[in-house]
């Protein structure tokens, strides 16, 4: 079977680590931010939470610095916009319809690029968020003492509300979705090559198909 690569290693590598480190930043930071453990416990979820961070933050620099060209693409699939876009919106990919057997919008859905806009969406918030709590995080440990308690409690809460929004999108719309779409799913979790078939790029990413990628002849000895 025809395949296609839709995730580079790179765009692998930081998807995995950023959702592992994610969730484990989450767990900890709920856990001491809502007083459920004893101090001597919070204590030690806390060092575990500051060295996570450390490859959490190490993960997103290394993928912008280190594969600048893949970063660049990534960014240029979510920020692209046009009336296929805004159309996925006038029945929100099917979903309803697919889901929750609700009539909503024409049954046929626009044809959509690599990805859809309620992915571009989603992941412009999940960039913005990633880049505030290391902004955030980094800052309130290191300069906690220095600023002022006004700007204190500002990165505290966005640290904090951000991280826990974020996760609540992700938990119930991405993940969820994310599973649906089996063969995104695997090209992207799977050892190896970050491919789907060319059936299913034709039918969920027609767009991509026919504009972005390019067919290669083999080469004959």
């Amino acid at each position: 079977m025809d395949r296609v690569l839709k995730f580079s290693f790179s765009e692998k590598i930081f998807h995995n680590v950023n959702a592992v480190t994610w969730y484990i930043l989450a767990l900890t930071g709920v856990i001491v931010y809502f007083d459920w453990a004893s101090p001597e416990t919070k204590a030690f979820l806390m060092q575990i939470h500051i060295w996570v961070a450390v490859i959490f933050t190490f993960n997103f620099l290394a993928f912008v610095f280190l594969s600048p060209h893949r970063f660049y693409i990534m960014m240029k699939n979510f920020l692209e916009w046009d009336k296929d876009s805004l159309a996925w919106f006038k029945n929100f990919g099917g979903y309803p319809r697919r889901f929750f057997k609700i009539p909503f919008g024409p049954e046929e859905v626009a044809p959509q690029g690599k990805v859809n806009a309620g992915q571009k969406l989603t992941y412009l918030f999940f960039v913005f968020v990633i880049i505030a709590l290391i902004v955030t995080g980094w800052s309130l440990y290191y300069a906690k003492h220095s600023m002022g308690k006004t700007l204190f409690e500002l990165m505290f809460y966005v640290h904090v509300w951000g991280s826990i929004l974020a996760t609540a999108v992700a938990t119930c719309g991405h993940i969820p979705l994310s599973i649906v779409n089996t063969e995104d799913l695997l090209a992207m979790w799977r050892p190896g090559s970050g491919t789907v078939s060319v059936e299913w790029a034709k039918h969920h990413n027609p767009k991509w198909y026919e504009k972005d990628l390019m067919k290669v002849e083999p080469k004959e000895d």
